[in-house]
Parts: C-alpha cells; sequence; structure tokens
C-alpha cells in the first residue's frame, strides 16, 4: 500500500489518464513532484537565470538544497543539483535534481526548469 498519494500536475494542469480521469501518483513520485513545486514556488531558479555573479548564482544553489533538505522525507547531505551543460546557451536554464529519501532511495534525475 503506498505511503503517499496525489494527482499529477503537468504543464500547470492536472494530467488525465485514458479515461479522462486524474492521474493519481504514489510515493516517489508524489515527493519529487512536492520538490519540484517547492522550487518553482521559492523563485529561486528564475533568479538564478537572471544572476550574473557566479557567487550569487552559488549562494541560490545552496539554498534550493536547504529548501529541499528542509523536506522531512529527504536524507540531509543526500541533494545534488548539476546543471545542464548547455546552461545558458540559448536556454532559460535547466538543472537536474538528485536526492535519496528514507522510505524509498533515491528520486532518480528530476528535471527542474526557470521557466
Amino acid at each position: 500500500m503506498a505511503t503517499y498519494k496525489d494527482v499529477r500536475i503537468k504543464d500547470d494542469d492536472l494530467n488525465l489518464d485514458g479515461d479522462g480521469q486524474a492521474a493519481i501518483i504514489y510515493d516517489i513520485d508524489v515527493i519529487a513532484q512536492d520538490l519540484i513545486h517547492a522550487i518553482r514556488e521559492s523563485g529561486y531558479l528564475v533568479e538564478m537565470v537572471a544572476e550574473r555573479s557566479p557567487e550569487r548564482r552559488e549562494l541560490l544553489l545552496q539554498k534550493i538544497i536547504l529548501l529541499v533538505e528542509d523536506d522531512e522525507r529527504i536524507i540531509p547531505g543526500t541533494v545534488e543539483i548539476t546543471a545542464s551543460p548547455d546552461n545558458f546557451i540559448g536556454s532559460a536554464g535547466k538543472w537536474t535534481l538528485a536526492a535519496k529519501t528514507y522510505e524509498f532511495g533515491g528520486t532518480g534525475s528530476i528535471e527542474l526548469t526557470a521557466s
């Protein structure tokens, strides 16, 4: 039985299944979706795109890491954020987040975009 259950949100709207019902996600997918929403609501990624100072960008990355580690389901010290190789070359800014949870292991690669 699932510990966490939620509806999938895609492109700021409910994601519907083949029957036109809201698609349900469980456990690690719920955690990943919650992390994406928390980071998005923080506004840190939008600031990253606009920031030119490498020191300020590193500070924003640390704020995102602390925000993710603040989730009680995430093991502190396991959060990693990497920039896309083509970051800021014709793109809006893309990062990949990975972390480990207490109950379900790794989150896998979670794509973060500032758009």
